[in-house]
């Protein structure tokens, strides 16, 4: 009876172990997610240029201010919303379509501590434009939108 005794206590021991180890965890089961870094601050000067129908989009990449968890940028991507001029919606949301991806040189930021970045493109009369930028790391983590530059050509 002691030997029928001790195989049962050993069962159970063995399906609350298997229970314990299979059903515990540590929370919500999810792809992993990188170590936290500071997203890269926002371009707070984008300015643009019209010269007949060609528009020059600039900024200035923002200084990093020596935060060890700053990522280091990797690109600046142009957005743009296209609409027809006349059709203005105060209350609809603009739409932005990515156009450009522009690499930023590391070695340049190092040497003149400020770097510009530019985007040329032709435009086309009767549409309302608006632009706007976002810094992306090497990570992929976005900075908040830049400035937007918005008139209807």
């Amino acid at each position: 009876m002691l030997n029928s005794f001790n195989k049962n206590a050993a069962f159970r021991f063995s399906v609350l172990f298997v229970f314990v180890f299979l059903f515990s965890g540590c929370g919500k089961k999810a792809p992993p997610v990188p170590p936290h870094h500071v997203p890269p601050p926002a371009v707070k000067n984008l300015r643009a240029d019209i010269d007949g129908d060609r528009l020059k989009l600039f900024w200035t990449i923002p200084e990093l201010k020596g935060n060890k968890k700053c990522p280091v940028l990797a690109k600046s991507a142009v957005y743009r919303s296209k609409t027809i001029s006349g059709s203005d919606c105060k209350d609809c949301p603009v739409r932005f379509k990515k156009i450009a991806d522009i690499p930023i040189q590391v070695e340049s930021l190092k040497e003149s501590k400020k770097y510009r970045a530019e985007y040329v493109e032709t435009l086309e009369k009767g549409y309302r434009y608006v632009y706007k930028v976002i810094l992306f790391s090497d990570y992929g983590i976005k900075s908040d939108d830049s400035d937007y530059i918005d008139f209807v050509y």
